[in-house]
């Protein structure tokens, strides 16, 4: 929802695809707009919308923003709304999952984003801004190598030369912000603050570098528990994606962050014995939630 409002303050035609006419009749509900807040005050932006249900809905540029585990099935929902060479720009948290999509889509000009932006969803078509980070875009598959940029010419988005690397160190810090925020209910800039939770991230972090190590993926020049503190001080204020899923009682991305690196670990016999804590504890606190469909 907050790259709806990006967009079209940046002059770009946008339109709203939601799931099915049930979310439709929600949207208009709702004033057919969506209610951002943020220092600046209360702003109502309306926005044109359809539904996957539209039988002619076709689409030559897609910004498919959902929640990790959600991201193979929404692509298979629009995959046969897209014209041939649509572009399409994959926002989600979590590693290994946006790559699999690309190489289901390879008539598809493929686009992944990675940014330190923030927002907290208050209820339905309600959105809290927080800091406004920097976006890095690039290209997934090779459809897109030739074609022009998409979304590069908005304020704070930049075009990434690798964003598989961009990608790999979102996902390491992530790991060691998310799931300790989550567990002890506190925002990013807390956690620095909250001595059993710092020092877990100590130990988190020289995890994930010794997974680094093993795969000779490149990570940052300074400790990568530098770099997490860092992101917990510049965005002090924000309550982790993982710790606002606990508050609204949905399914963490988890599996996709600490996962997809435990995976890793697995597949390179190393033991990342913290990581695989953090996994357990997140697990029992969402043992009562229903699946993911």
């Amino acid at each position: 929802m907050r790259w709806a409002r990006k967009l079209k303050l940046a002059g770009e035609s946008v339109t709203l695809i939601l799931r099915d006419q049930q979310k439709l009749h929600e949207f208009a509900a709702a004033g057919s707009g969506i209610r951002y807040l943020s220092h600046l005050g209360d702003e109502f932006v309306p926005f044109p919308a359809t539904s996957l249900d539209d039988p002619s809905l076709q689409i030559d540029n897609l910004l498919l923003c959902t929640k990790s585990y959600s991201l193979t099935g929404a692509f298979e929902a629009v995959q046969g709304r897209c014209n041939p060479n649509a572009t399409l720009v994959l926002l989600c948290n979590g590693y290994g999952v946006q790559q699999q999509v690309a190489a289901r889509a390879e008539s598809l000009k493929v686009w992944a984003a990675s940014t330190t932006s923030g927002a907290n969803t208050a209820t339905p078509f309600h959105l809290t801004l927080a800091g406004d980070g920097y976006t890095d875009i690039g290209p997934l598959n090779l459809a897109e190598m030739k074609s022009q940029p998409p979304l590069t010419k908005l304020p704070r988005h930049r075009l990434s030369d690798d964003i598989e690397t961009t990608l790999w160190r979102k996902v390491a810090v992530n790991a060691c912000i998310n799931p300790l925020t989550c567990i002890y209910q506190v925002s990013n800039g807390e956690l620095l603050s909250h001595s059993e939770g710092y020092t877990r991230m100590i130990r988190v972090a020289s995890e994930v570098e010794r997974l680094a190590d093993r795969l000779e993926k490149p990570l940052f020049d300074q400790p990568l528990v530098d770099i997490a503190a860092e992101v917990c001080r510049t965005t002090a204020i924000n309550r982790s994606s993982m710790l606002q899923d606990r508050h609204n009682s949905r399914r963490s991305e988890i599996d996709h962050i600490t996962g997809a690196l435990l995976a890793l670990a697995k597949k390179n016999q190393l033991v990342l014995s913290e990581n695989q804590q953090l996994l357990r504890e997140i697990q029992a606190i969402e043992s009562h939630l229903p699946p993911v469909s």
